[in-house]
């Protein structure tokens, strides 16, 4: 079944994918007895009541990330999750793609010995929140893209946040009437003694060749991971009138898989078989705590030292 409160796209989208239920209203959904999972891919503020609700009629949650926008609202879900007994999962899709599995991979076998200090860089052309999505002065950067980065590090690294030291600037956005911060510049020191750096705007020029600018570098005791998944140029196309660089990590043939479809059939399986979500509800918790701290460290222009 699908809920969407635009209707005519949500009997599109039905239609398209053989779906056999249409509702406008996502309690009319989450009441359909003959569900057993509820994926949630609202926009980043909206995630608390579709959420509660699933919970609340025994359906197994899978959320968009981040959890939610707030420290208060994502314990709410997980507590709400556990007490129930329904599996919650994070859907942080970039631990199922290719360059980051296969680091973490390398990092888990002992390849570059501990992870002493990464550098990561996601952002967005402007276009993103000018006109790609209508709702960028309800959530921030850090949130839309900063969530995806920090999973990674806290993955990557194996460690929680011990305190986090952040910038940011409201220009150029503002300047055209949307009330969310440009960029965010974040340090983060964990516990074990790794240090890493966060960059995430939303300003770039709309003549990047991408929409998405995604690098992350990690170095350890005996080696270094370097990611560049925006701009990984494994496959050329030149034509007499353009170049073109085909993302070969999201494929779109129906016979091919992706790894943002890994991560959901990764969910459906847990319920199936009944196993633990691989990124589960504290994950979702850590980096929403992480992010509301980021940003309260921004605001005061002071270090933040999370519980």
């Amino acid at each position: 079944a699908i809920s969407d409160v635009n209707e005519k796209r949500a009997k599109e989208v039905a239609e398209t994918y053989k779906i056999r239920g249409v509702y406008p209203n996502f309690d009319d959904l989450v009441a359909d007895q003959s569900i057993d999972m509820v994926s949630v891919c609202t926009p980043d503020h909206l995630h608390v009541e579709p959420s509660i609700a699933s919970i609340e009629s025994d359906k197994h949650l899978l959320v968009e990330k981040p959890l939610a926008t707030n420290v208060p609202d994502a314990e709410k879900i997980v507590n709400e999750a556990n007490r129930r007994g329904l599996k919650l999962m994070l859907n942080f899709s970039n631990r199922w793609s290719p360059p980051f599995k296969l680091a973490k991979k390398a990092i888990d076998e002992g390849k570059l010995g501990q992870p002493i200090h990464a550098y990561s860089r996601l952002s967005d052309t402007i276009y993103v929140p000018t006109e790609m999505i209508r709702w960028s002065d309800k959530t921030n950067v850090l949130w839309f893209l900063g969530s995806h980065v920090f999973d990674l590090l806290r993955w990557f690294f194996g460690d929680e946040a011990k305190s986090v030291f952040a910038a940011s600037r409201s220009i150029i956005l503002k300047g055209r009437g949307i009330r969310t911060p440009d960029f965010y510049q974040a340090m983060i020191e964990f516990r074990a003694g790794g240090v890493a750096v966060m960059e995430n705007s939303w300003i770039l020029p709309k003549g990047e060749p991408f929409v998405v600018d995604f690098k992350m570098d990690v170095f350890g005791e005996k080696g270094a991971i370097r990611i560049d998944r925006s701009h990984h140029g494994s496959l050329k196309m030149v034509t007499e009138d353009r170049t073109e660089f085909p993302d070969v990590y999201v494929l779109t043939d129906e016979k091919t898989s992706s790894f943002v479809r890994d991560g959901l059939e990764s969910f459906v399986r847990c319920v199936a078989e009944d196993t633990e979500p691989p990124v589960g509800g504290e994950d979702g918790l850590a980096v929403t705590k992480a992010i509301s701290s980021m940003i309260r460290s921004a605001e005061a222009g002071l270090p933040v030292t999370l519980e």
